[in-house]
């Protein structure tokens, strides 16, 4: 284990020539490395598809558990109210319908932001038809 106080730590700035001849080699290594991989993978997804799916996935997810909680916190709140007040079942039934409206606009509203950011990305070139196979 180095010792700090001895300045063998990092950031130590005490490297012999060899050291620092073999650091640069592998960084030098590294970066040639990376850039194979980075070149790999703009090869396989030239159009950067894979990470417009991937968001698209994260935005659906991201919109299910939006309304799922809008939905229960109304149900939770409803029910708590109707608990304390009791008014068994009617605030619960109101405070539902009232979390089920309020996740209905957050995933309308997500979906609409979503669709904006696919056509920044793809510059406007989304939604047109195209022709299909069966056409002759």
């Amino acid at each position: 284990m180095p010792d700090e106080r001895k300045g063998e730590g990092p950031g130590s700035e005490n490297l012999s020539s060899s050291d620092r001849s073999n650091f640069e080699r592998r960084v030098t290594d590294l970066d040639k490395r990376l850039d194979n991989a980075r070149a790999h993978h703009a090869a396989k997804d030239p159009d950067g598809s894979s990470a417009v799916r991937a968001r698209g996935m994260a935005y659906g997810l991201r919109m299910a558990s939006e309304f799922v909680g809008a939905v229960l916190v109304g149900g939770l709140i409803g029910f708590g109210l109707d608990r304390w007040l009791g008014t068994t079942p009617w605030l619960f039934l109101v405070f539902f319908f009232l979390g089920f409206a309020a996740g209905v606009v957050n995933v309308t509203r997500s979906f609409t932001r979503l669709q904006e950011e696919i056509k920044v990305a793809t510059k406007g070139d989304i939604g047109r038809s195209l022709p299909n196979d069966d056409d002759d």
